[in-house]
């Protein structure tokens, strides 16, 4: 899924910006979903996307494990990238790592930029495709627009993965590399109970209404609190994952619920830094504030005490384990790539955790 402050859909460049927060804040995977989700990015401080699910459809989806692939695996090897933004903070990282693993493993690695416009992502996937890497992987902010591209690409003989953003099923990716966002809201889930254990009444900010890091987000959060009376969800407003918006829904929370009327309010991005600095400086520690996704800015919240805590969706690690993929389903040890759907796992971070676990990325 995209992330941001600046983290990861398509009708105009603003409306791509928000939907491509939706992928990193936003990686997600079906399957997952159902079973139980930062990260993609958005434009103006967004977060991003990642499915929704069935138990079915959970049990499908596993772990994703780093491959045990000694360096040099795949000397000599042509691998790509199409991804929907290189500039996209999380993106950015998670490019980074990609590179770095594939070199490690002796592959030649390219990455083309979508400028958060899918024509130019599946034209992308075409040039690649051209340029006859061995593997290729794919990041949109569009399940279907790449589907062609990727379904002629494997009809060449070139396999294609997808990363951080799930592909529709059509186009017959090896795998899917990310975040459950059901998983997601699980683990938010998680860390209102640890903070609030005595229960109480939330507010949840939305990412962009019907995408999908929105929609399984809330569905994980929902699920972990539906047998326990003692929390009630009473307000679910929009930030559509911008650091602006959340700012002015928490200032509206803030204003529309005095002290004692509100005991949390959890971000399905990592905007809630903003909101909560703002309420720590206006006096509202009364509330306590839930993060998703874990940028430099996020880790400073948590520092200060803004912030409760957040979940951690790594973008190294998905490019990580993107490129060692890749490497081993084309240098013959396949039995070692998770299939259909490989989730990587979405730890909580805290306060006492930060030390140990420093964020990867910035914006």
């Amino acid at each position: 899924m995209i992330p941001t402050s600046s983290h990861a859909r398509l009708v105009g460049l603003t409306a791509c910006a928000a939907l491509v927060s939706s992928l990193a804040a936003c990686s997600g995977s079906t399957a997952t979903s159902t079973a139980a989700s930062s990260g993609a990015p958005v434009a103006s401080g967004s977060s991003a996307p990642a499915a929704s699910g069935s138990s079915a459809a959970t049990a499908q989806a596993a772990q994703a494990a780093n491959p045990d692939l000694p360096a040099g695996t795949c000397s000599g090897k042509k691998i790509g990238l199409s991804n929907i933004s290189t500039t996209i903070p999380f993106l950015a990282a998670m490019d980074d790592a990609f590179k770095k693993e594939a070199e490690r493993l002796g592959m030649k690695p390219t990455v083309l930029n979508g400028n958060l416009d899918n024509a130019t992502l599946v034209n992308n996937i075409g040039t690649l495709a051209a340029q006859r890497v061995d593997a290729l992987l794919v990041t949109s902010s569009s399940p279907t627009a790449p589907v062609g591209a990727v379904k002629a690409a494997q009809k060449s003989g070139i396999p294609v993965l997808a990363l951080n953003a799930p592909l529709d099923p059509a186009a017959g990716a090896v795998t899917y590399v990310g975040a459950s966002d059901y998983e997601y809201g699980v683990s938010l889930g998680q860390l209102l109970l640890k903070a609030l254990p005595q229960g109480g009444k939330i507010a949840v900010i939305l990412g962009p209404l019907g995408g999908t890091p929105q929609v399984q987000r809330l569905k994980g959060l929902q699920d972990v609190i539906k047998d326990k009376p003692q929390y009630a969800i009473i307000a679910k407003p929009v930030d559509e994952f911008d650091n602006s918006k959340n700012l002015a829904v928490t200032q509206d929370l803030l204003s529309k619920y005095p002290k004692g009327k509100l005991d949390a309010v959890i971000a399905q991005g990592p905007q809630m830094y903003v909101g909560a600095n703002y309420a720590r400086q206006h006096g509202r520690d009364d509330i306590t504030f839930i993060a998703g996704d874990y940028s430099k800015q996020v880790e400073d919240a948590i520092r200060s005490g803004a912030l409760y805590g957040t979940v951690n969706q790594s973008p190294r690690l998905e490019g990580t384990i993107g490129a060692a993929y890749a490497c081993a389903w084309i240098s013959g040890h396949k039995d070692q790539v998770v299939a259909p759907e490989a989730n990587i796992a979405l730890p909580v971070v805290t306060k006492a955790d930060v030390d140990a676990d420093p964020s990867e990325w910035s914006g």
